[in-house]
């Protein structure tokens, strides 16, 4: 699950302000490997030790996969308004650059051999329309889908992001 940035910006090293709320998928990912510490009351319960420490976190993607899921976390809390949807606009592309995304040390290799070719291609987008967070159950079948441009697939506003990585041969045309 990937969140939209955090709307108050805490993190600006992480993410730039965006006076227009439109934000990258890249934003999305800068905000995901921030890093955070567990401090005070919210101390990590070390099993090793057995108590309280003061301890930092992080992500890091470092394994690509055949199929790259995204789903992008689209509900927000406050105390004045409980859950409500985040409409927020993310601009995502067509062709996925993951080498920016994955997070290697220089003088480390991929766990992957072809490291190289860390391209995905968008394959389909799953989109919400509407305000409310709890939605309604719908049943999508193949048999209702249509074909749509580029230019307004690329306009929705993504709830899930499916890319297949490129250059390596799919089970199909095997």
């Amino acid at each position: 699950m990937l969140s939209l940035p955090d709307e108050n910006n805490r993190n600006k090293e992480a993410v730039e302000s965006k006076s227009d709320g439109v934000f990258s998928l890249a934003d999305c990912f800068k905000s995901l490997k921030t890093t955070g510490r567990f401090v005070d009351k919210n101390q990590f319960d070390c099993k090793t030790c057995q108590c309280k420490t003061n301890a930092l976190w992080s992500v890091a993607l470092q394994r690509q996969p055949q199929s790259l899921l995204i789903s992008l976390r689209r509900t927000l809390w406050n105390l004045e308004k409980g859950l409500q949807k985040d409409s927020r606009r993310v601009k995502f592309p067509i062709e996925l650059d993951c080498s920016d995304i994955l997070d290697l040390e220089k003088n480390r290799t991929s766990p992957d051999e072809d490291f190289e070719g860390c391209h995905y291609g968008l394959n389909s987008v799953v989109s919400h329309s509407g305000s409310s967070p709890r939605g309604t159950v719908v049943l999508f079948n193949d048999s209702s889908v249509t074909p749509t441009s580029e230019a307004s697939v690329l306009k929705a506003e993504a709830f899930i992001l499916m890319y297949e990585r490129l250059g390596i041969l799919s089970i199909e045309s095997t």
